[in-house]
């Protein structure tokens, strides 16, 4: 079939602008509200924002000016949204696109745009601040779960009497979602911040963000802050985060992983004691090293000082043994005597070596020197035998044969009765050994 010849050729830019001037002439697409769910949303560094509004397998192109983004509610991939704008034709690309100049949001839209109102105003109240968050407690032992009576609570439940047995576990029952939820979750977290707890675990299984919004509502969020105790948050959910995880004092992925965190603590806390027990073990086996090496170096001191004295004493000892042999009449009994026959030997050899330097010049008279020598000889020795005879009466010895006895007191012989008080200690030397005695009475002689 044969097309008829066009009565007129356009130009490219002549067609584009013939086109915008026919939109523009279209007064219901100068304003006009469209309907989507916000999808290929992009921001540039301009403030200038990008977004496709899609329904089924239909795109529509939005962009909007910078004069008008600041203006719009916050936006995200998936929101349900009313565009209001103008249609017009982007002649860079021969694209239609819709310039908008509002957004409201509709379904999640409404519900995100409120949750990031109120994040904006807690953000302003300090509430998000590192500085407002509790300390958890270096080792809990009481936990109050906040929870519906549901799989989020017992996975928590059982995993921790499974793995933190040493903790007590108390539920908190409470509805987690619908209307009104979020004024349960708050009595609730009321309730377990009046026990005697360590920790408030806020938890529940996944589902969907309406499900899960109760924990983006004020109620929420302000029983979370005014709890007595630290709040632990595990909500299982993936991608938005709550509000309610913004403000409590830890904030894990799932019931599981909350259970962890303490059966993590109880592992940290006996591998701890483990390596402070081998420590301890350490240290003690080197201070008992350190006392033997002491005790050792303590007992060669104190036997070179008992050597080093007990030489002191022996020498002592030596010195007081010969003065007191040195006063013992036997001593010097002994001592006359031994010098008696010294000068009886000397005498002899006298005689001896006379005799024999004059034998042969007196050989002559070696008849009557003889005899006289003879006489003189036996003249001495009956001198010697009468000293003999007179000394030995004396003789100690002889005395203690006869049944007497020497008396000694402090070292001395006791000669007069009188010299020795009564009660004093005094010594008897017999024949054979020696008697102790104490004086009972004494009878001077007079």
């Amino acid at each position: 079939m044969n097309q008829p010849a066009p009565s007129e050729v356009y130009g490219v830019s002549r067609f584009v602008r013939g086109l915008e001037w026919l939109f523009r002439r279209q007064s219901q697409l100068q304003s006009i509200a469209i309907r989507g769910e916000v999808s290929n949303l992009r921001r540039l560094p301009s403030g200038r924002i990008y977004f496709d509004l899609k329904e089924g397998s239909d795109l529509l192109a939005c962009v909007v000016w910078e004069n008008r983004a600041t203006a719009l509610p916050p936006l995200a991939n998936g929101n349900e949204a009313v565009a209001i704008g103008t249609v017009g034709i982007y002649s860079g690309s021969s694209k239609y696109q819709l310039v908008v100049a509002d957004v409201a949001l509709s379904g999640i839209g409404a519900l995100f745009a409120q949750v990031q109102a109120l994040r904006e105003r807690f953000k302003r109240e300090g509430l998000f601040d590192a500085a407002r968050r509790r300390p958890l407690p270096e080792f809990p032992r009481r936990v109050a779960v906040v929870s519906a009576r549901a799989k989020g609570a017992e996975d928590f439940i059982e995993a921790m009497a499974r793995d933190a047995p040493h903790v007590e576990v108390t539920l908190i029952e409470t509805r987690v979602q619908g209307v009104g939820a979020e004024i349960d979750i708050a009595e609730a977290l009321d309730r377990a911040s009046r026990m005697d707890v360590d920790v408030i675990v806020l938890t529940r299984g996944g589902g969907s963000y309406e499900d899960l919004f109760p924990f983006n509502l004020e109620p929420v969020v302000r029983a979370i802050v005014r709890s007595r105790h630290p709040v632990i948050s595990a909500i299982a959910h993936t991608g938005d985060r709550h509000l309610a995880d913004d403000v409590a004092d830890l904030s894990l992925p799932t019931p599981s992983i909350a259970a962890q965190h303490f059966s993590k603590i109880r592992e940290r806390h006996v591998s701890t004691v483990y390596r402070l027990s081998a420590d301890l073990d350490q240290a003690a086996r080197r201070a008992l090293d350190r006392a033997r090496q002491l005790l050792d170096l303590r007992e060669e001191r104190l036997h070179a000082s008992t050597v080093n004295l007990m030489a002191k004493r022996q020498d002592v000892a030596f010195r007081l043994e010969r003065r007191l042999d040195a006063r013992n009449p036997y001593a010097r009994l002994g001592e006359q005597q031994r010098m008696l026959h010294a000068s009886a030997s000397r005498l002899d050899e006298s005689i001896r070596r006379v005799a024999a330097g004059f034998s042969q010049r007196l050989a002559p008279l070696d008849g009557r020197l003889a005899r006289a020598a003879h006489d003189r000889l036996r003249d001495r020795a009956e001198r010697v035998r009468l000293a003999d005879a007179r000394l030995t009466p004396n003789d100690p010895a002889a005395v203690l044969r006869r049944g007497y006895a020497i008396v000694t007191y402090e070292g001395r012989a006791v000669r007069d009765a009188g010299a020795v008080p009564k009660g004093a200690l005094i010594e008897a030397k017999l024949e054979r050994g020696a008697l102790e005695a104490r004086v009972e009475r004494s009878t001077p002689d007079g």
